[in-house]
């Protein structure tokens, strides 16, 4: 069987490191070809033996691009063409008769109802939609797509490598930080969706009471400067670091004695979260979206109502200050990986997908 990919994204997100992992775990098993971006930073990332095209387009939405992917498309025809955002692909492959056109919706952003025109159009040219989480379900339902025609795959992440004693110390000196220190972590991008903004403030509220607590924001983004503007208003600066982008997000993850999603918008299965798990790191999060679903409140960490700074401060403190608490909810998010969130689980899921009505 024949799968086309097409994504649209330039930069390394959630979805691409989704699609590098499923096009990986499976790639002995169907014959898949990746379309994307030319200059996409994501190619160096993608797996071995799986064909890579770079493709002219324009966001992934824009009519623009439809004769170019009509044309591709009928001239390397396909059994599955599976499209992340890239709604242009998908019109494209329905005007060339492949048979079967999926989407996933990688982010919860509230529900809302879409123009009928809008779904009518969408519903032709998606045979099935992946949900990443329910939440992502729950507003495609809104938006007028069939229960019938979506299905919850969660995301699923490897086990997450962990460093020896001596690994550990070396990168807590690179940080200039001590194993007296206690850390916190949040990886994401830097933008204001991610709400690492509420995170700085809860610190700063911390500060007084925690004075070995420091904060390691892991990711890179637009508001980075902006949030260091605020950590230094607060006066927090020293207790904050900005690693910026790795590929190796654990290098980090080993040094947390808790993770956090403060996340006002996108959320769905989030990596990180899971990545975090599998250390049997528990992780504060927002209620928003899917993390209702990644995090069991008071078994595998603690959620808090979005927007809340104190709340957030608040949660933080009971995980660091209550060792009951914290070994219960250790242990519960190892389980949680276990049961939900493995990359086993989710390529079972994807297997289950392509094979429906193959």
């Amino acid at each position: 069987m024949k799968i086309t990919q097409v994504i649209s994204d330039e930069n390394i997100g959630g979805a691409g490191i989704l699609l590098s992992s499923i096009t990986g775990g499976l790639s002995g098993e169907y014959d898949f070809e990746i379309l994307l971006p030319k200059n996409s930073s994501l190619i160096p990332r993608l797996p071995e033996g799986v064909r890579i095209t770079p493709f002219p387009m324009h966001g992934g939405n824009s009519l623009a691009d439809v004769p170019r992917f009509l044309q591709y498309f009928r001239a390397h025809p396909c059994d599955v063409l599976h499209t992340h955002a890239a709604f242009s692909a998908r019109l494209a492959g329905a005007m060339a008769g492949i048979p079967r056109l999926y989407s996933t919706r990688h982010c919860a952003m509230g529900a809302h109802a879409a123009p009928p025109l809008y779904a009518k159009l969408y519903n032709r040219v998606t045979s099935l939609t992946v949900a990443t989480a329910s939440a992502a379900a729950e507003e495609l339902i809104c938006e007028g797509v069939p229960k019938k025609k979506i299905r919850v795959i969660y995301n699923g992440v490897r086990e997450t490598a962990k460093l020896t004693s001596a690994e550990r110390r070396a990168v807590l000196k690179k940080l200039s930080l001590s194993e007296k220190d206690t850390v916190i972590g949040c990886c994401g991008r830097l933008e204001r969706v991610k709400g690492q903004d509420l995170l700085i403030e809860a610190v700063a509220a911390l500060a007084p009471r925690f004075p070995s607590l420091h904060l390691l924001l892991v990711g890179t983004g637009s508001k980075r400067a902006e949030l260091a503007a605020l950590a230094e208003r607060l006066g927090i600066s020293e207790r904050v670091r900005f690693t910026g982008y790795t590929p190796t997000p654990a290098v980090y993850q080993n040094l947390f004695s808790l993770n956090v999603n403060p996340s006002r918008g996108t959320e769905t299965s989030c990596l990180a979260t899971s990545e975090c798990a599998a250390l049997g790191i528990p992780t504060v999060a927002s209620d928003f979206g899917g993390n209702r679903e990644c995090v069991a409140h008071e078994v595998s960490g603690l959620l808090f109502k979005s927007e809340d700074a104190a709340a957030l401060a608040s949660a933080i403190e009971r995980v660091l200050t209550d060792t009951a608490l914290r070994k219960l909810l250790c242990k519960g998010a190892r389980k949680r990986y276990e049961t939900m969130f493995t990359l086993s689980k989710m390529l079972e899921g994807y297997r289950r997908l392509y094979a429906e009505n193959s």
